[in-house]
């Protein structure tokens, strides 16, 4: 009120006299609009008696908060307001992401922007409550984005209520309607959340990799396991509410979903006769038991590489097997026949470094080892001495680095591996040497990010080493994976 109103003064006063010479001189304001009178009436009220409130007040014995939304806990509170279409991306996250993965998608971008709209933002600032809860959601919570063929699939979890958009499907952030969720497991396209009754899965399903056919979107739907007697009498002995009990671990990459159980692992999804071996036709989209000797239950899975390109590994204490796509004899089995079920893996991976169409590599110990066929980047490297292009590895060949390796990227057609400040950079026949240390590499054109933060474009070469500028952080890259592997010893 401007009579009363200190200009030079921001602070909200709070001392027992300012609040009362502020009492004062509201006391001697005249009559005033019965609507205007009202809101000072209340005013007064909350300065002389004050607001109801939920936060850090001490009960006395018998006494129970107000039944009113603010008094919920921050699970209920978080979910009822952004049920109701409150914003919790307050730093348009979302929609920044999108922008710079799909930059020219202006209808994904208008779709997000009409759920997660601005203005709705507003409603976290209602009550301190709810502003309390959004910062302990963020903090506490869970947060997933990924974007696929055009779409944008997000969503936020907090204390087991999760809400998904998809923007091929949704028009709101929308509840997904199961149980509370213990755990969540994503990749781009599928999700599969764990909870006290069970396991339920959304997402797309195009190759069955959620355990039963559909097509296009699907809804959170309950997984069954009619093909897999174990895990069903298992499911079925466990309490209404302790169904979670059941799964020691989901690996869900791409088009396959493994499941590991305390009676042994079931998968689903393309290529499954590697796993599995042979299923009937009419049962071929269930999860069934992978092909494993008696008696050998996995705590442990590797999952790595895109359907025909698919290694996995299991691990059982010191016992490891292996089975995937065995082109050009990449699984270093010592042949290159097709799988049908997991074999007793002859050497010990300890990650699937690269799982490539015709080779693979993996890190044992100290050490990096190539399977499969050598490719016209790898040859020029030389650290295969005597293996020449299309030749190829059987058996577990070591890579020959000649000085120690911190870190290492192997895809198709590239290969970078770092050394005390150098980078090797080799793509095809191509070979470049890079004069710092990168922990993250973008192609095209050619960036690197060193161990500050800071990424440098490629603008030139001289005598085979890279001439580097100052860039913008780049919208996308791959890390190179920090390792410690020795220099050969011949």
């Amino acid at each position: 009120m401007p009579s009363i109103h200190n200009n030079k003064s921001t602070s909200i006063p709070a001392s027992a006299p300012s609040l009362e010479s502020l009492l004062a001189a509201l006391s001697k304001l005249p009559p005033l609009e019965p609507s205007a009178q009202a809101l000072l009436d209340r005013a007064r009220s909350n300065l002389t008696s004050g607001p109801p409130l939920s936060m850090n007040i001490e009960l006395a014995d018998g006494e129970e908060l107000p039944v009113a939304m603010h008094t919920l806990n921050q699970g209920a509170v978080w979910a009822c307001l952004v049920g109701g279409g409150a914003n919790p991306d307050l730093e348009d996250r979302v929609l920044k992401e999108a922008q710079e993965e799909w930059p020219h998608n202006p209808e994904m971008h208008d779709k997000i922007r009409k759920v997660i709209a601005p203005e709705a933002k507003c409603l976290w600032f209602l009550c301190r409550k709810f502003f309390f809860t959004l910062n302990v959601a963020e903090k506490d919570g869970e947060c997933y984005q990924s974007r696929f063929s055009g779409n944008s699939y997000h969503h936020r979890m907090y204390m087991g209520r999760l809400f998904m958009l998809d923007t091929a499907n949704h028009t709101a952030l929308t509840r997904v309607r199961m149980p509370r969720a213990l755990e969540v497991y994503s990749n781009r396209i599928s999700h599969i959340a764990r909870t006290p009754k069970g396991l339920w899965g959304w997402g797309q399903n195009g190759f069955g990799q959620l355990g039963f056919q559909s097509s296009g979107f699907v809804d959170p739907t309950r997984l069954t396991f009619p093909a897999c007697p174990k895990v069903a009498a298992l499911e079925a002995s466990l309490p209404l509410w302790e169904k979670h009990r059941m799964v020691t671990d989901v690996s869900i990459y791409e088009y396959q979903t493994f499941i590991l159980t305390p009676v042994g692992t079931v998968m689903a999804g393309a290529a499954s006769e590697r796993f599995v071996g042979p299923v009937e036709r009419e049962n071929y989209y269930f999860f069934h038991p992978v092909a494993v000797p008696s008696g050998f239950v996995p705590d442990h899975i590797m999952h790595a590489g895109l359907l025909n390109a698919t290694t996995v590994i299991l691990s059982m204490g010191d016992r490891q097997m292996i089975s995937g796509g065995n082109y050009c004899g990449r699984l270093g089995l010592g042949h290159d026949d097709g799988m049908s079920g997991f074999v007793d893996l002859p050497f010990w991976v300890d990650r699937i470094m690269t799982s490539a169409f015709v080779f693979t590599v993996f890190l044992g110990g100290r050490q990096l080892l190539f399977a499969g066929r050598v490719r016209p980047h790898i040859a020029q490297s030389g650290l295969l001495p005597g293996k020449r292009r299309d030749y190829k590895c059987l058996t577990p060949t070591p890579l020959r680095f000649p000085e120690r390796v911190k870190r290492f990227f192997s895809a198709f057609s590239r290969m970078i591996w770092v050394t005390e400040g150098v980078t090797h950079y080799y793509e095809d026949e191509n070979r470049t040497i890079v004069p710092i240390e990168a922990i993250a590499v973008n192609g095209y054109p050619l960036r690197f990010c060193d161990s500050t933060g800071q990424w440098f474009k490629v603008v030139g070469e001289a005598d085979g080493v890279a001439e580097l500028v100052e860039c913008e952080v780049a919208e996308s890259w791959e890390d190179i994976i920090p390792i410690d592997v020795e220099p050969y010893d011949s």
